[in-house]
C-alpha cells in the first residue's frame, strides 16, 4: 500500500491534471495526523491536551481505543496491542498520513503496532529521549514526568531507551496525588498548574544536572509554556512528538523570493 500522500496533492495554485480515486471506506479527507486515545479518561479537554483538536493548527482525527483502560495500558496488557491495531487500521482508512499516541504508555506496544499498520506510527512522548539526549551538553540528566511506578525499564525499552541512568522520573508519591484531580472529571487549571510547577522546580533542585523534561501523559502539553518559564529547560511532550511527525508527513513549498 502507498503511503496515502503519494494518492493527490492539491497546492491550490493547480489542480492535478491526472485521475485521484479515494479508498473504498475512507468518508473524510485532510486529517494528516491520527491521534489514538485511551477509553477511560474524562476530564476537560483544554487547548494542549491530545483530545483537544485545537491544540494542533492542522487538522487531526482523533479515535479512542475502546476498552482500553489506564490501568490496563500502565501494566502492559498484551491485549492492548490488538486493540491498537485495530483502532490504527481505522484511521488509515480514513486517510491520516502518520499516527501517535496520545498515552505514553500505549508505548509498550511500538513494535507491535508499527509493523502492522502501513502509515509511520509513534505511540509514546517517550520516544524523544534518544533524540533530546544527543541534543543536551553539560546538563546530561533528562527529567520525566509519569507515574514512577509503572515506569519500568521495559517501557523505556520499547520506547528506544535502552539505557536509564540519565533518567530521572518526577515523585511518585506528589505526582498520584495529582493526577487524582481527574478522577472527579473536573479540574481547576490553576491549581493543576502551579502542582505541575511545584513538581518540576523540585526536580531540578533536587537534581541541577537535569538538561531537559519530557512529559509521558496527555495533559501536559496545557501547561509546558508554564513550567518552561519556572525551570527555564526545554521541555518535550506528545504535543511536540506530534508536531515533528506531522512536519516530515505533510512537507509545504518555501515561498520567498531571491
Amino acid at each position: 500500500m502507498s503511503p496515502p500522500y503519494l494518492h493527490a496533492s492539491v497546492d491550490g495554485a493547480e489542480w492535478p491534471d491526472r485521475d485521484i480515486a479515494l479508498p473504498k471506506g475512507q468518508h473524510t479527507a485532510g486529517q494528516s495526523i491520527g491521534i489514538l486515545l485511551l477509553d477511560d479518561f474524562y476530564w476537560p479537554y483544554m487547548p494542549g491536551d491530545m483530545a483537544n483538536a485545537s491544540t494542533f493548527d492542522f487538522p487531526v482525527l482523533h479515535k479512542v481505543v475502546e476498552g482500553t483502560e489506564l490501568m490496563q495500558v500502565k501494566n502492559a496488557d498484551p491485549a492492548v496491542a490488538d486493540m491498537l491495531i485495530e483502532s490504527g487500521k481505522e484511521l488509515e482508512r480514513q486517510g491520516v498520513r502518520a499516527i501517535v499516541g496520545g498515552c505514553g504508555f500505549f508505548g509498550h506496544h511500538q513494535d507491535r503496532v508499527a509493523a502492522a499498520l502501513d502509515v509511520p506510527v509513534v505511540l509514546s512522548s517517550l520516544e524523544q529521549i534518544p533524540l533530546v539526549r544527543r541534543m543536551l551538553g553539560p546538563k546530561p540528566k533528562i527529567g520525566v514526568f509519569s507515574d514512577a511506578t509503572y515506569m519500568t525499564p521495559a517501557l523505556f525499552q520499547a520506547s528506544g531507551v535502552d539505557d536509564i541512568s540519565d533518567i530521572v522520573v518526577s515523585n511518585s508519591t506528589a505526582m498520584s496525588a495529582t493526577q487524582k484531580q481527574f478522577d472527579t472529571g473536573s479540574i481547576n487549571p490553576h491549581k493543576y498548574g502551579q502542582q505541575l510547577i511545584s513538581l518540576a522546580r523540585e526536580m531540578v533542585a533536587e537534581h541541577p544536572d537535569i538538561g531537559a523534561l519530557v512529559a509521558e501523559y496527555t495533559e501536559f502539553p496545557t501547561f509546558a509554556y508554564a513550567v518552561q518559564n519556572a525551570v527555564g529547560l526545554p521541555v518535550f511532550d506528545c504535543s511536540t512528538l506530534t508536531k515533528w511527525v506531522h512536519s516530515a508527513v505533510v512537507r509545504r513549498p518555501f515561498p520567498g523570493f531571491i
